[in-house]
């Protein structure tokens, strides 16, 4: 319920509802019968005028006519008609007992390791509110999340993330429920405990699951049924396998905020889910191996197509060949144009090749001269001939 401070313009509506000195009603506090009768006489809204926003009408002295009704799943709403709302209302979110003992327990983490907590902390942007901010090397705006994700863009667990990280703030979901489910890391923890067992500070609350350990090891003839290239005898690359972690939440606030724990989203890792916690030294080895800058990455959801080898196809030459081949045409002489003093293409450009004379010895440097006759190795006379010429080396 986003809009809980109403007020209600008939005072025998929900007549033994609580209310302060101004006449507002919190929603959330209402009854079950008192919620019933209160939404079967609101069903005209805009007819009817029963309901009016309290915010709007103490910071903007607005009068705003709400809608109520129960979604699916049994959770009132209160919320403006359709094109009335205005983009600066100051919301006042649901805080069960449950959820007001998680955070507390965050922020007396937060204050004894000296993280300068700060409950319900709006970010710059106005657009995300922390339920504790944790400060240190890092800033972790702890969440808990007691009721499942929005299924809109705007309040979905991607787009809240999102919008957390654009302020450079780094979102901790915290879930009891199995029923939050979302495309983000979430710590998860038993659920369904007494509020002071959450408020005790020697009560350790286990994971059940969204914290693990990464695992990289060479793929060989040993792993390549799970081989994510599909090479049954082993592909010889690295890959990452996850394992569950035994820890406690209080361990990850502490480390959080100086990065010893980190969160992994659209991870590769064997026997893991795609969005988890992860402790420094195994989110560093799955940089390294893994996710690192090296590794080509998806373009269109589609891979990007990997480097090529050897033994697959190739286009061209190396990049040192392709080179080398630029520098030698940049030298290369066009011997479509005549030589500059040349006026027929009839006359040498070079000098000729000297030719042997017929029956004169070619032997030695100046030539012999004699007459000779023919033999395999040349025109040879009878001194040169090569019986001779081979006894007398």
């Amino acid at each position: 319920m986003l809009n809980n401070q109403i007020i209600i313009t008939d005072g025998n509506v929900c007549a033994r509802a609580p209310r302060n000195d101004k006449g507002v009603v919190d929603a959330a506090e209402l009854t079950n019968a008192e919620w019933e009768e209160l939404r079967g006489r609101n069903a005209n809204s805009t007819k009817i005028k029963l309901v009016q926003c309290a915010k709007c009408w103490e910071l903007y002295g607005e009068i705003q006519w709400l809608r109520t009704y129960s979604t699916g799943r049994g959770t009132r709403v209160c919320s403006h008609q359709p094109g009335e709302s205005r983009p600066d209302h100051d919301y006042e979110p649901v805080e069960t007992p449950e959820h007001q003992a998680w955070n507390d327990r965050a922020f007396t983490i937060g204050e004894a390791e000296g993280y300068n907590p700060r409950k319900e902390a709006w970010a710059a942007d106005r657009k995300t509110r922390a339920d504790v901010l944790l400060t240190g090397t890092l800033t972790i705006a702890y969440e808990h999340q007691h009721s499942p994700f929005s299924a809109t863009g705007r309040y979905s667990a991607p787009e809240r993330t999102r919008l957390a990280a654009g302020v450079g703030r780094t979102a901790m979901w915290h879930a009891t429920s199995d029923k939050v489910r979302g495309q983000v890391p979430i710590l998860r923890t038993d659920g369904g405990l007494p509020l002071k067992v959450i408020a005790n500070p020697n009560y350790r609350h286990e994971f059940r699951g969204g914290v693990y350990r990464i695992e990289i090891y060479t793929c060989t003839v040993r792993n390549g049924y799970e081989c994510p290239n599909g090479k049954f005898s082993g592909c010889g690359k690295p890959h990452a396998r996850g394992q569950v972690t035994a820890g406690q939440l209080d361990d990850v606030l502490r480390g959080a905020p100086i990065g010893a724990y980190m969160p992994v989203v659209d991870a590769k890792v064997l026997r893991a889910p795609r969005f988890f916690w992860t402790d420094m030294a195994s989110y560093g080895q799955y940089l390294a191996y893994i996710a690192s800058p090296a590794v080509p990455t998806q373009t269109n959801g589609s891979p990007a197509e990997g480097a090529r080898t050897r033994n697959g196809g190739r286009n061209g030459h190396s990049r040192a060949k392709e080179a080398e081949l630029e520098a030698m045409r940049a030298q290369a002489v066009d011997l479509s144009a005549p030589l500059p003093g040349v006026t027929s293409a009839s006359e040498l450009v070079a000098p000729s090749i000297p030719r042997p004379i017929p029956g004169i010895c070619d032997t030695g440097r100046p030539k012999c001269g004699q007459p000779a006759r023919l033999y395999a190795a040349g025109w040879r006379c009878g001194e040169h001939q090569p019986s001779s010429y081979w006894l007398a080396r």
